[in-house]
């Protein structure tokens, strides 16, 4: 059986890989805005309902992005507060 130290060094291990995935997802981020402004850019005045569709596609993906990040932030605070009382 392990200690609570011992799962708390694990779970530290896990906030910080956390950590390392949430700086990735950023960067991930910034591309699919430099994307979503360059497909606006390119498609506007347009009414072609498939680049409107890949704009709203590109617009979801965002949005789940951003709501990765936040709750993998959410699961480090988490985490982080159960290291602090354990």
């Amino acid at each position: 059986m392990s200690s609570v130290e011992d799962v708390k060094v694990r779970v530290a291990a896990t906030v910080s890989q956390t950590g390392e995935a949430l700086i990735r997802l950023r960067a991930v981020g910034q591309t699919f805005d430099e994307a979503l402004m360059m497909l606006r850019l390119t498609a506007a005045g347009t009414v072609s309902p498939t680049l409107i569709d890949a704009i709203s596609k590109l617009e979801q993906a965002r949005e789940r992005l951003n709501e990765a990040h936040t709750l993998a932030t959410g699961a480090i605070g988490d985490a982080d507060a159960w290291r602090a009382t354990a």
